[in-house]
C-alpha cells in the first residue's frame, strides 16, 4: 500500500496534511500521536470511510478510489461508529463474508469454537474484551492483506489482551499480512511493531524503523559543572528532562565523534539509559518549557 499526499479537512479545520508513507508486506506498523492528532481520521480515510480532499492510496498500482474492489484488501472496524453493534455475531459474520470474497469461513468457525463465542449472542452484549477478540477473529478470517486496528488493546485485562495479541501475531506471521496499529500503550506497541509512524501537526513527521533507531540513537543522562547545557548538546539532541544540573536527552543520530565532543566538556555524569518508544514519543511531541535547556 502506498499513501501519497493525503489531505483532509473537517468542519473547515485541517486534520491531515500531506500524509505520505508505504506499508510493505508482512510488517507491523505502529501509528502514534497525541490525543486529537488525527490517527482515527487517517484510518478512516485509508479504509474509505472518508474521502480525502487530495491525494491517493494505491494497492498493486491501483487506486482504491478508482478501483473500489481493491478495498477488499483492507480491513477496518471503526468501533466509535460501528453500525453493526446491534446485530448478532452470526449476522455480523455474514456481512463480512459478503464484503470479503476471500473470507475463510472454516477458520472463522474454528476460532469461534476455540474462544467459545455464541453466534446467537448480540455484539453489544459482549464485554469490551470479548468485542476486541471477536474483531480480531473477523480481521484474520477476512483474509484482507491490510488490517487497520484502532486502539485494539485499550481497556483489556491482561488475560484477554494476551489472547488478542496472540491471535493477531499468529495469523499475521502465517499469511504475510500487514497491520497498522494505532495505540496509546507505547510499551506494548513497542514489543509488537517493526516500524512506528509519528503523527504531529497533521503530518507524519517521523518514520522509525525500531531496530535501525536503536543502532543510531542514544538516551543519555548528563551532568555538567554548571547549569548551562553546552550548545553542542542542545543542537544535536531532544530534551526529555532538565532538573537542576541533571539533563536527560535523546540523540537520534549519535556518533563516536559526537560522544568525543561531549566528553571534552568533562561531564560529571555521563550515563547511557535504555531507549524506549516512549522516549521517542516524548522527545518529539512534548511541549518543552521555554528556557528549560538554558
Amino acid at each position: 500500500m502506498i499513501v501519497k499526499q493525503l489531505t483532509k479537512t473537517i468542519d473547515h479545520r485541517s486534520v491531515l496534511k500531506d500524509i505520505e508513507f508505504e506499508l510493505s508486506e508482512s510488517e507491523i506498523v505502529g501509528l502514534v500521536g497525541r490525543n486529537g492528532s488525527g490517527k482515527t481520521t487517517l484510518l478512516r480515510v485509508l479504509a474509505g470511510q472518508y474521502l480525502p480532499d487530495t491525494g491517493d492510496i494505491t494497492i498493486d498500482q491501483k487506486s482504491v478510489f478508482q478501483h473500489p474492489i481493491v478495498k477488499q484488501e483492507i480491513f477496518f472496524i471503526d468501533e466509535k461508529e460501528n453500525f453493526l453493534r446491534t446485530y448478532s455475531l452470526q449476522k455480523i459474520a455474514k456481512f463480512y463474508q459478503i464484503a470479503y470474497p476471500k473470507f475463510n469461513h472454516l477458520l472463522f468457525t474454528d476460532l469461534v469454537k476455540k474462544h467459545e463465542f455464541s453466534l446467537k449472542q448480540n455484539y453489544r452484549q459482549l464485554s469490551k474484551g470479548q468485542q476486541a477478540l471477536f474483531q480480531i477473529v473477523l480481521a484474520v478470517s477476512s483474509n484482507a492483506r491490510y488490517l487497520l486496528l484502532d486502539e485494539p488493546f485499550d481497556g483489556l485485562d491482561v488475560i484477554i489482551k494476551k489472547e488478542v495479541i496472540g491471535l493477531l501475531m499468529e495469523h499475521l506471521g502465517e499469511h504475510s499480512r500487514t497491520a497498522l496499529i494505532s495505540s496509546h500503550n507505547l510499551p506494548e506497541l513497542e514489543n509488537l511493531v517493526d516500524r512506528v509512524l509519528l503523527l504531529k501537526d497533521q503530518s507524519i513527521i517521523k518514520d522509525y524503523r525500531l531496530e535501525e533507531m536503536r543502532e543510531k540513537a542514544k538516551k543519555l543522562q548528563l551532568v555538567f559543572k554548571t547549569k548551562k547545557v553546552p550548545s553542542l548538546v542542545k543542537e544535536n539532541s531532544k530534551m526529555l528532562d532538565f532538573q537542576g544540573r541533571v539533563v536527560t536527552v535523546v540523540f537520534e543520530h549519535f556518533s563516536e565523534e559526537l560522544e568525543a565532543a561531549i566528553k571534552e566538556f568533562d561531564p560529571l555524569v555521563y550515563e547511557e539509559l535504555p531507549l524506549a518508544l516512549e522516549d521517542l514519543f516524548e522527545a518529539n511531541l512534548k511541549q518543552h518549557r521555554k528556557g528549560s535547556s538554558k
